[in-house]
This record gives C-alpha cells, structure tokens and sequence, in this order.
C-alpha cells in the first residue's frame, strides 16, 4: 500500500474523519502505515483518483479540447499545448494512480470482502473502475488483468483497450450484483462522495455510479467495431429503467488551504504561484459569443483589460499585451466531479437518439443545457432552447445533427472537464476539425484548430498521452512509444 496518505493533499480524507490525533492512532508507525482500517484507506483512495483526473487531466483536457490554451506570458504548458509530449511528462499521474489510488483499492477491496461490506466493496470496485478507465482511454492498451500483483507479477503484461473495457464492465455487473442484505453491508462514513446517507441511501448512490460508468463505457464504443453490441447493450439498460444518477457525483470537501483545495486549483495555481497560465482559447470564445452567450463566457472567464479576449490555440508566441487575454476562473473549493449531472443527461440524451427515442433525446438535451448552466450557477433562458433559440435542438434534422447538437453543448460544458469532451471530439468528429485559424474569414465559430505551435505532421490533432517512462522501468512488456496521432482502439 505504497500509496496510503502518500502525499498531504491526501491526508483530507483522513482529516475529513476526525482529528489527526484519531489518525495517528490507526498504526504503530504513522509515517508507514502497513495495516490501515479501509475506512481510512478508502476516502484516501477515492483522492487519489480525484487528484489526478481533476488536476493534470483536467489540465491537458482543457487544452485539448480548446476551452483554454496556454499563457503568452508563461511557459508552463507549452508543450502540452503544442502536442510535443514527452514519455516523462505523465510519469506522476501514472505513478500515483497504479500506485495509490488504485493499488489502495484493491486492499480496500481485499478487506470489504473479508469483512462481508459488500457496499464499501461496490464502492471500491467503482472508483477504481473509474480510474482505470482513465488510464485506457489515454494510453489504450494498459496493464489490467495482472496489474496490482506486485508481489508475484513485476512485469504485468499490457491488455488491449478492448479487452480492458469488457473487463471493466464485467467487475462492475459483479459488483453491482453482491448481496447487499446480508447484514454485514453497512454505511461507510468516510466516503468522500455520499458519506453521512444511511447504508441504504449510500448503497444505490452507489449502484447508480457504477449503472452511469457502465452507460458511458458503452457510448464510448459507439464507433467502434464494437458499436452494434454497445449499442444493444444501451437499449437493454434504458428499457430496464436502469437507475442512474439524478445528481452530481462529487467531492466538495475542500478547503482553502496547501494540498487540500480542489486539484485543478491546487496544480494550476496555488503550485504554481500565478493564476494566469490558462487563457481563453478563441476556438471556445467564438462560439460562445456566436451564439449570445456572454453569461457563459464571464462565468468560465475573468475578462482582460479590454474585455473578453482570446489566443488563438497554442499560440504562446503571441505579442499581444500579458493583461489583455481573459484568464480562466477555478478557486480553491470548486468541487470535483466523477461526474457531474449535466454530463449525465447529455449522455442519457445520446443514449436514447441512437436507440431511435428522439423525444427521449430532446427531453435529456433540454434538461442537459438547463444543468449545465446550473453547474456554475448561470441564470438559464429557457428561449435558448425553445423553438427559434440559439441552441434548440435540431428535431427536423436527421440523426447526424442531432448528435453533432448534443455533443457541441456537451464541449462547452465541459469547462474544468475537458477530458471527456476531447474524447467525445476523437469519437463523433464533433466539434469539426477546421482547416483555417479562428482569424480567418471562412471560420465556423466553434471548430477546432490546430494548435499554432503544433509539433505534429501538418492538419494532425492529438489523440493520446504516449506510453510513461516510468511504466517502462523494468517492464518488458510496455508497448515500443507510439505516436500521438495514432488513436485509441474505440475512436473514430
């Protein structure tokens, strides 16, 4: 458990329990702990995870989906934003999340099997599900199926992303079938995302976690070879009513204070001292302000010296003043979201247009732009989404603009999420890939550009993290690097 309280910003799951006094008496040794209560190891585990995908995945997220682009004024992610990435630039979130994170869950897992908590099992096995997930969909091909075995397995081999999903998916139908009346399965305080419900109430928050990852690992594949049986698999769940979740998953116990603020916060701008090296990225900025919707614009941005002002994507280089570019808005305790309900609803949106319910489909895209302006606490015109209104959703069009709808809203409102609409740009096209810059007449408010710094072969987007240096150190089985062009084995 190499990755128990391995660092403080962890230690707010085990001070979000009780004093660090009650902490200290969980081990003989508090600096290495070799026996620790999972109910301490678990909140510990869930941050880990959090820390990770809410800092920097949310920081490449971002940039690649051209919500923001790098500072003129600073250099702290130009390579990121200029596609040069090098083996050892993720050798961190690597680290932490097979050696925290996801190794604390499996004795998580080990000890709520033994001690028959079959909810603090679902748990653990969702959350780490999660995690893995985000691995698979940077790199593709990850070590899975003997992953975590350090003891016997130094060297774990690397399984295909396919075959990662339908593993992923079959440990989640297992624990989502346990027997949770067995009378052992109780509440679990320190859960970071639902503690205080009672074991009932915890216990299908739970379930409706792991049913949403199971949705979005199926509309993942939706271009795919795999996209008929994804698809199949999507109808089973929406005819079954399959509870999902109706709010935010979500940690909100963050405070103000050094390695115990919301991680996009604490790697961005606390770490770094400054908080200006994100910028407006024009690609977002143009579309938002095509479409009248400054509310947006101002709640995602704090406006530079003359008003709201974007880069052009990856354009660090430029001479415009340092004041002058709008700089990205996050604070200390904005919460972190395993998923946050907008995200929710526009994939339920998806869901039922691809299985042929299109007033299902419009009723979730409502409900979708609705939340999502909700989120970051924007005053909502229902007339955006009326008939006539900006972002009404395309009832008389055929299927491709109805998705390309779904999906464009779902971009912008992924601001702090960024990760998951790269992916949905690298699996449905949307939004477009542009041939000329945000400056150029003939540009659509909204498509991506080439970042103008780009290292990659003319007109190329990114479309995965390469393979770590330190995933190699003594692993003969890590895969020879490959390009970051090369996709993902599910995009399109």
């Amino acid at each position: 458990m190499k990755g128990i309280i391995k660092n403080s910003f962890l230690l707010l799951a085990a001070l979000s329990l009780g004093s660090c006094n009650d902490w200290l008496d969980v081990n003989d040794d508090p600096n290495n702990p070799t026996n620790v209560a999972p109910e301490f190891v678990l909140p510990a585990a869930q941050a880990s995870v959090a820390a990770i995908v809410g800092g920097d995945f949310a920081i490449i997220g971002g940039l690649w989906s051209q919500h923001w682009t790098q500072s003129n004024a600073s250099n702290q992610y130009r390579g990121i934003d200029s596609y040069d990435l090098q083996p050892a630039d993720y050798d961190v979130a690597w680290t932490e999340l097979y050696a925290g994170g996801l190794n604390d869950f499996e004795d998580v897992k080990a000890k709520a099997t033994e001690s028959g908590n079959n909810n603090m099992l679902l748990q653990a096995v969702a959350v780490q599900t999660y995690g893995f997930q985000m691995l698979a969909d940077w790199f593709d091909k990850i070590p899975l199926s003997e992953a975590l075995q350090v003891q016997t397995i130094k060297a774990p081999k690397y399984d295909d992303g396919q075959a990662v999903y339908a593993e992923l998916l079959k440990r989640l139908d297992a624990a989502l079938a346990l027997d949770f009346n067995n009378g052992k399965s109780t509440a679990v305080a320190s859960d970071l995302v639902y503690g205080g419900m009672t074991a009932a109430n915890q216990i299908d928050q739970w379930k409706r976690f792991a049913n949403t990852l199971k949705l979005k690992l199926y509309l993942r594949q939706t271009a795919s070879a795999n996209s008929a049986q994804a698809i199949a698999a999507i109808k089973a769940m929406l005819d079954a009513n399959t509870p999902l979740l109706e709010d935010h998953a979500a940690i909100t116990k963050f405070v103000d204070e050094p390695n115990r603020s919301n991680p996009l916060y604490e790697n961005n701008v606390r770490q770094l001292n400054t908080g200006t090296n994100l910028r407006l990225s024009r690609t977002l900025q143009t579309y938002l302000q095509a479409h009248d919707d400054a509310a947006r614009l101002n709640a995602y941005f704090t406006p530079g010296t003359g008003g709201q002002a974007g880069l052009e994507q990856g354009d660090f280089l430029s001479g415009v003043g340092v004041n002058i570019p709008s700089v990205a808005k996050m604070t200390a305790t904005d919460p972190f979201y395993f998923f946050s309900i907008d995200e929710v609803y526009f994939m339920l949106s998806e869901a039922y247009l691809r299985t042929g319910n299109d007033a299902k489909a419009k009723e979730f895209y409502d409900k979708a732009v609705a939340a999502a302006y909700a989120k970051f606490n924007v005053a909502f015109d229902a007339k955006k989404i009326a008939k006539g209104g900006t972002y009404e959703y395309p009832s008389t069009g055929n299927a491709e603009a109805k998705i390309k709808a779904i999906i464009y809203q779902k971009w912008v409102a992924m601001f702090r999420q960024g990760h998951e609409s790269f992916w949905d740009q690298a699996r449905t096209g949307y939004p477009e890939k542009s041939d000329v810059a945000t400056t150029n007449e003939k540009y659509v408010p909204g498509q991506w550009t080439v970042a103008a710094k780009s290292v990659l072969e003319k007109g190329a987007l990114p479309k995965r993290i390469p393979y770590t240096s330190v995933s190699r150190d003594g692993n003969v089985n890590t895969p020879a690097l490959v390009p970051l062009t090369a996709k993902v084995w599910w995009m399109k």
